[in-house]
């Protein structure tokens, strides 16, 4: 039994094709599926969809852009003792659907009070969504894994406990994340990413003139190509950031106490200052480097510049400074305790490369 609805002026016409209760297949291992939805509801590029969820209520969602209006399938996934247990759980969630002037609002509805408890019992929704190119996305659903892939022109998760994961977003990029791992791949524009406990994961990142801030408190942050302005940080875990093309001042990564990896495709622009409170911090140079080098370290530490001409401006027991080519971009590194710094020049072949 299949059931569709069409939305119009802002009203949702669902046709029923039977008049029975919506039905219950499965049962293995618990697991009972409801049947499959399908509405479909007017929808232009660059307007907004908004999805908000109950926070009694968990699942997957997927986006998709390319669609030519916004179309809505889902499914309810229930954990339950007996069919009709199961039966009830489904009774108890709904898909609402508002189209109005600035897009769709999708509203995931159960009790606040819901009939399942914890891993037990439990109702969940299986959602994909598909919508025009160019449109802004934003998400109100702490316990759904999100998996969206665009091109989007803002892409915003306002809390999340699960997983987010986001391809190809031009404009904004906005995700709080809490304990789940986070990924994005082919952002431009403005960034902004958070995270307490889960690992965050960035690749082909270009915030041009605008400012991208990463945050993690406990959690791995890798980086991969990444061009424009950057804020980063984490405290316990390790940051490792890759083919970096940093621009303007105000540039910054920092950690208390897991190593800083960074490497550089060039390092001809831009200011960037690197602390670390214990870990070890290493930076790799693969072309061109025209710095002003500033480090300073813990007196249990060492600073190991090579592989690179340079001009020393101050060499003393816990700091260097030094210059590289014309000296255009400024790095300025410091550590404590036994945090060592280790610079590495592209002049891997050239013995006498170095101070």
């Amino acid at each position: 039994m299949i059931k569709r609805a069409f939305i119009c002026g802002g009203l949702i016409l669902i046709a029923w094709h039977g008049l029975s209760a919506e039905s219950i297949t499965g049962g293995k291992g618990g697991v009972f599926l409801g049947e499959r939805y399908e509405e479909t509801a007017a929808m232009q590029s660059g307007q907004t969809l908004i999805v908000n969820s109950a926070a009694t209520l968990s699942g997957s969602l997927k986006i998709i852009a390319g669609g030519e209006d916004c179309r809505i399938r889902y499914r309810k996934r229930l954990k339950a003792t007996t069919k009709k247990e199961a039966a009830a759980f489904a009774e108890a969630i709904s898909v609402d659907v508002e189209k109005n002037k600035d897009g769709i609002t999708i509203s995931l509805r159960s009790p606040s009070s819901a009939p399942w408890s914890g891993t037990k019992n439990s109702g969940r929704l299986d959602v994909e969504i598909t919508i025009p190119d160019s449109s802004s996305v934003q998400f109100n659903t702490a316990y759904f894994d999100i998996d969206a892939v665009g091109p989007f022109t803002e892409f915003i998760v306002s809390e999340s406990l699960s997983k987010v994961q986001v391809e190809k977003v031009t404009g904004v990029t906005e995700v709080r994340v809490s304990s789940r791992p986070f990924s994005a791949t082919d952002i431009s524009g403005r960034l902004f990413i958070s995270n307490e406990y889960g690992r965050i994961k960035l690749e082909n990142i270009d915030t041009g003139e605008k400012s991208g801030t990463i945050r993690n408190e406990h959690g791995e942050v890798t980086v991969s190509n990444y061009r424009g302005r950057l804020d980063l940080g984490t405290s316990y875990d390790r940051i490792t950031a890759r083919n970096l093309f940093l621009t303007g001042a105000g540039n910054r990564v920092k950690n208390t106490s897991g190593p800083i990896m960074l490497s550089f495709d060039s390092l001809t622009t831009g200011k960037i200052r690197v602390n670390n409170r214990y870990g070890q911090i290493s930076i790799d140079i693969a072309g061109r480097v025209d710095a002003r080098f500033i480090c300073k370290n813990g007196k249990s530490s060492r600073i190991v510049a090579e592989h690179m001409t340079m001009e020393p401006t101050i060499v003393d027991d816990n700091r260097l400074e030094f210059i590289a080519g014309k000296g255009m971009a400024e790095v300025r590194i410091y550590t404590n305790g036994d945090g060592d710094i280790i610079i590495n020049g592209p002049d891997r072949n050239n013995v006498n490369g170095g101070i």
